[in-house]
């Protein structure tokens, strides 16, 4: 009697909080319903704010990478001094409230304003409020959550693989070329798309750092945030469909390649 009353509350539990994420997901499915949703993403705006958050989140991911696989294979091999601090360092962005985020990366040119001054803020690194400010919010929250997925998938690797290798006369860059990446290649590729589903959702540093401003920086939040303000109430509807989708699908394809790791 016990077990049944134990796995029946377990059981009440899980179907409320399903029906609950059901609802609200859809929600925005039938406000608007298909035919409407499909009108709307047709618009001129819609198309600019669709291939602008593609093109960006998609660089910002790629930027992710470069820095992230070399970083996380070091920390996941190496035994390095103070690695627990180094944790919490490249861990903080990606607990830290988005708009703190923002906040820290304009802190960051004014500091660097005052010790360059001000002709800095005239010259091409300055990617306050341009669609390249953009890309470096993506990226500021991106490369921390690279780094934390491609952990997990370089301590899966044995070392033992990499150990033999060195043994036969390879290299640690040569081990590291033909071993641990092809035996990391379906955890890599399910951290990619999660870095980039991540990158095509963020909003908070992109609002602070690169603006809201309706066909230069409206990326697919932005453009969300601009329509529920302006009282666009479909348009909005539209654009969270279509992110929902797109959520939707890079899950799909983490789990298609195994990504136990990523998504735990």
């Amino acid at each position: 009697m016990t077990n049944l009353v134990f796995r029946g509350s377990l059981l009440l539990a899980l179907s409320v909080l399903v029906l609950f994420v059901a609802l609200f997901l859809a929600s925005s499915l039938v406000y608007s319903g298909p035919g409407r949703a499909f009108e709307i993403l047709a618009r001129s705006e819609a198309r600019h704010a669709i291939l602008l958050s593609l093109t960006t989140s998609s660089i910002a991911t790629a930027l992710a990478l470069v820095l992230g696989v070399p970083a996380a294979y070091a920390l996941t091999r190496w035994n390095i001094r103070g690695r627990a601090v180094l944790d919490i360092l490249l861990d903080l962005p990606i607990v830290l409230p988005p708009l703190v985020a923002g906040f820290s990366l304009l802190l960051l040119y004014a500091l660097i304003e005052r010790t360059f001054g001000n002709g800095f803020s005239q010259g091409p690194l300055d990617l306050r409020f341009t669609r390249q400010g953009i890309v470096l919010a993506q990226f500021t929250i991106a490369a921390p959550l690279a780094v934390r997925v491609l952990r997990a998938t370089f301590a899966e690797v044995p070392v033992r693989m990499e150990t033999m290798s060195r043994s036969l006369g390879h290299g640690e860059a040569a081990t590291f070329a033909k071993i641990s990446l092809p035996m990391a290649r379906s955890g890599i590729l399910a951290g990619t798309i999660l870095v980039w589903a991540r990158s095509i959702a963020e909003f908070g540093p992109i609002l602070v750092f690169a603006g809201a401003v309706r066909g230069k920086t409206d990326v697919l939040p932005i453009a969300i945030f601009l329509s529920f303000s302006n009282g666009e109430i479909e348009n909005g509807v539209a654009l969270s469909v279509l992110l929902i989708f797109l959520g939707a699908l890079a899950l799909a394809g983490i789990r298609r390649l195994g990504g136990r790791l990523v998504l735990g």
